[in-house]
């Protein structure tokens, strides 16, 4: 089972007079446009326009702080120092712990900065806490399982569902989820980006299914329809889970992952009027 374990997030802290418009010309969401103490969902692409690393964005009075995969840190890292050059722009890791919670659970004290999560208010929030987590590692689980299960109840794509180098911007619904900016002006990827959202390009998206027999969703599986390939099982647990669907699966019944039949749960941040606009169209 995939899970997105909190523990093995990292933070970055960007400091210097030039971190903002220095970040704001490599990433897809605007960073000027950040209030103090906010945050926002963001990814870095590759000059294909694909997602290399997804990260949130914090604001606070001294630095910009990304918030990310353990497993992208080294990666991020090398790729902000190498496009650096001469700008006054300062990187390094942060001894800190990125925790979540509920909507209606109380958020931490003692928190260097916390925030709606920037997706969607049924996620609940994210907080930055200084230091290595306090909690013990079922604590710890219990946490990153509420929240896959919140992700998944609304449909809401996380790092584990994206294929770095592979996955589009829209493939991720990050046009509907506030993670980018179709006014700030260039960045890495930003043409393909553009053009697959304003010609209506996009093929397939991450969509939420759900058994309908009763059963767990198997641990990885093809979607098919009518014996076609349609799609892949990505992140789940028990009867949901996030799958890569082609639209030639939006808006039809008869889906089967391998040998279980499943449905596709549209969910309501996601407009049905613009798909189905896009499918005429193409």
């Amino acid at each position: 089972m995939k899970r997105n374990h909190l523990s093995r997030r990292s933070v970055i802290s960007l400091t210097g007079n030039e971190r903002t418009s220095f970040l704001n010309g490599l990433i897809t969401n605007d960073v000027q446009a950040l209030s103090q103490n906010g945050t926002a969902w963001a990814a870095m692409l590759n000059a294909q326009g694909r997602i290399q690393t997804l990260f949130f964005l914090w604001k606070t009075e001294e630095a910009l702080l990304l918030d990310l995969p353990e497993t992208e840190t080294d990666s991020l890292l090398k790729t902000l120092r190498r496009f650096r050059l001469r700008a006054d722009v300062h990187m390094e890791r942060m001894d800190a712990t990125i925790l979540t919670g509920a909507p209606e659970t109380p958020r931490p004290d003692g928190a260097l900065i916390h925030a709606a999560d920037p997706r969607h208010p049924a996620l609940g929030w994210r907080a930055i806490i200084p230091g290595s987590p306090a909690n013990d590692e079922a604590v710890q689980q219990r946490e990153a399982d509420a929240l896959l299960a919140r992700r998944l109840q609304t449909g809401i794509p996380g790092d584990e569902d994206i294929v770095p180098g592979q996955t589009l911007v829209l493939e991720a619904n990050m046009d509907h989820l506030h993670g980018v900016s179709w006014t700030k002006g260039c960045y890495l990827g930003q043409e393909v980006t553009a053009r697959t959202h304003y010609r209506g390009l996009i093929k397939k998206r991450l969509l939420p299914v759900r058994s309908t027999d009763g059963q767990p969703l198997p641990d990885e599986g093809t979607v098919t329809l009518d014996g076609q390939e349609v799609g892949e099982l990505r992140s789940h647990a028990g009867q949901h889970g996030l799958a890569l669907l082609h639209r030639r699966a939006w808006n039809t019944s008869g889906l089967q992952l391998d040998d279980h039949p499943i449905t596709l749960d549209w969910p309501d941040w996601l407009p049905r009027d613009t798909e189905q606009t896009q499918e005429k169209d193409s």
